[in-house]
């Protein structure tokens, strides 16, 4: 059995490697200190413009929706490397939704957002959280050939083009688009996360995504790369959290002593660095499965639960060894590591998997 990179694996890692370490890490005492937000984010469009630059910028989008089509296993690389550092860089790991636009929604939505030439924003969640659809408080209804929006829900960023607003609707959950064509809406920056309100907000029916009620089934055929993809960011993400977490360890005294003398953070360190391990081989396992084309959605989403319970559980095992705070570091990597899906959804099709397989 063969565990190295391909060649071209290799040369993107390296390259996404080097870029990491000469650009980003440079950038992050400035993105840890500014308090205003604007440089923040004229940070993060820098690092951006310096990765387009270089080509990697919507390299893991399909060919057919205009990216650069690599493969599964180059896209875990680039979203573990670049993931390692608190800037956060865009460079195509996009949502799913966005490959179900029709022909007229790709010239105007889609293809700007490859291209590096439009940013979008998911208003899935709520203020109240829900934990089945039916619960959603955000409402769609039809009217004169339109429909009319109501509700708030949460922001996945705060600044975009146009967003992908869920509601509910006569049909079922609808996703529309939302832009500065449509009227009845407003974002509260002052929120956290910033938030979408709705107030008789009209969308016309060319801005429905897929089919009025589909909305949850939306994207179906790419979620599963998504969750593999996302899970290599997790990966970086950890990385850095055990990276972080053991030059404190060994560089912190106590009573004269560094505390990696203890038995209890020798404990600590240790598991963290078997979850960090076991999680980086399941990412590249499952990205493998992808590649050779065999069936990988039970272990995408096996993946995704462990990633998600390795990254809480690297944080508390980081916060115990580090007194009991959290190092600003590791506050922003959690930040743009997002929650991603539930993990009581998760578990529940995990389980049901598991159910399946093994009970014969």
């Amino acid at each position: 059995m063969d565990f190295t990179f391909s060649e071209d694996a290799e040369m993107v890692r390296q390259t996404v490697h080097e870029f990491v370490r000469r650009e980003l890490l440079p950038m992050e005492p400035k993105f840890l200190n500014t308090r205003n937000p604007a440089e923040r984010s004229e940070i993060a469009r820098n690092a951006t413009d310096k990765l387009k630059e270089m080509g990697l910028f919507s390299a893991g989008v399909p060919e057919e929706f205009g990216g650069g089509g690599l493969g599964p296993v180059e896209v875990c690389i680039i979203a573990e490397e670049l993931s390692f550092s608190i800037v956060p860089v865009e460079w195509g790991d996009y949502t799913p939704l966005l490959y179900e636009c029709s022909e007229s929604q790709r010239e105007s939505f889609l293809l700007p957002v490859v291209a590096g030439e439009k940013r979008y924003a998911l208003a899935f969640r709520e203020p109240e959280p829900f934990s089945k659809p039916d619960e959603m408080k955000a409402s769609a209804r039809g009217e004169n050939g339109e429909f009319v929006l109501d509700g708030v829900k949460e922001l996945s960023r705060a600044e975009f083009d146009f967003c992908l607003v869920f509601a509910r609707a006569a049909e079922g959950i609808t996703c529309f688009i939302v832009d500065e064509g449509c009227s009845g809406w407003e974002v509260d920056r002052s929120a956290e996360p910033a938030r979408l309100v709705l107030s008789s907000c009209r969308v016309s029916a060319d801005r429905v995504l897929g089919m009025p009620g589909r909305a949850l089934f939306l994207g179906q055929r790419w979620f599963a790369l998504a969750r593999v993809s996302h899970s290599a960011a997790i990966t970086g993400v950890c990385r850095r959290i055990l990276e972080t977490t053991a030059l404190y360890a060994r560089d912190w005294k106590s009573m004269n002593e560094p505390i990696i003398s203890r038995k209890e953070v020798q404990r600590t360190l240790s598991e963290m660095a078997g979850g960090y391990e076991s999680l980086r081989w399941l990412v590249y396992r499952t990205a493998w499965l992808a590649q050779t084309g065999a069936q990988f959605q039970y272990d995408s989403l096996l993946l995704k639960l462990h990633a998600q319970t390795m990254l809480n559980r690297m944080v508390n095992d980081s916060i115990r060894v580090h007194g009991g705070t959290n190092p600003p570091v590791e506050h922003w990597l959690i930040r743009a590591s997002g929650e991603g899906e539930a993990l009581d959804m998760l578990r529940l099709a995990v389980s049901h998997e598991v159910i399946s397989r093994y009970t014969g």
